[in-house]
């Protein structure tokens, strides 16, 4: 259901991104990089202030490799801390709402290895040349995807689904109107 419900926002988001596009270049990269920095920054500590308990997010978390990607991409730490950071997030106050955004923000790690390669393909870059985030979890990606599934499956009950279900579909629109104002995305066509 929530694969389902969620479909025709990834889809358009997808389409919007500017990875397979003639012109995407190194600067279209970097400014996308940053943008998802300012995105994962605080969705990261409003997941982590909300705790659950359910997942050890410690091995969850994006933003240590986004900060070593922009380090590689040329940024200073200096420049990483004055990036904008995304306010306009979705509200985690429940382990439904965490797991609706949590299914947005585990989806993309899976994307992101097709995404790894064509930045690889397209620009060469790799892990220790600023791509990284694109294979945060690395070998461990299919294991921690398994795991967050399990733990959805576990709390499906239709007095909750719902909520993950709109919990996801902010997260989706959260991120698509981050992206815009960052200025990454382009018109679908």
């Amino acid at each position: 259901m929530l694969r389902s419900a969620t479909g025709a926002q990834h889809r358009a988001l997808e389409a919007r991104l500017p990875f397979l596009r003639a012109d995407f270049d190194l600067v279209t990269y970097r400014r996308l990089m940053q943008a998802y920095y300012g995105f994962h920054l605080t969705l990261e500590q409003r997941v982590e202030a909300f705790d659950s308990g359910l997942f050890k997010l410690t091995e969850r978390q994006k933003t240590p490799a986004l900060t070593k990607d922009l380090r590689a991409l040329g940024l200073s730490a200096d420049a990483i801390e004055a990036l904008p950071v995304c306010a306009d997030l979705p509200l985690i106050d429940s382990t439904a709402h965490l797991l609706g955004t949590m299914y947005v923000m585990e989806g993309a790690t899976l994307g992101g290895q097709v995404l790894r390669r064509i930045v690889a393909d397209k620009l060469a870059i790799d892990a220790d040349t600023g791509g990284e985030f694109l294979d945060v979890y690395g070998r461990d990606t299919g294991r921690l995807w398994k795991a967050f599934l399990k733990r959805l499956a576990e709390f499906d009950h239709p007095a909750h689904n719902l909520q993950v279900v709109d919990a996801a579909c902010t997260t989706f629109s959260c991120f698509e109107r981050w992206l815009e104002r960052a200025g990454v995305l382009h018109d679908a066509r």
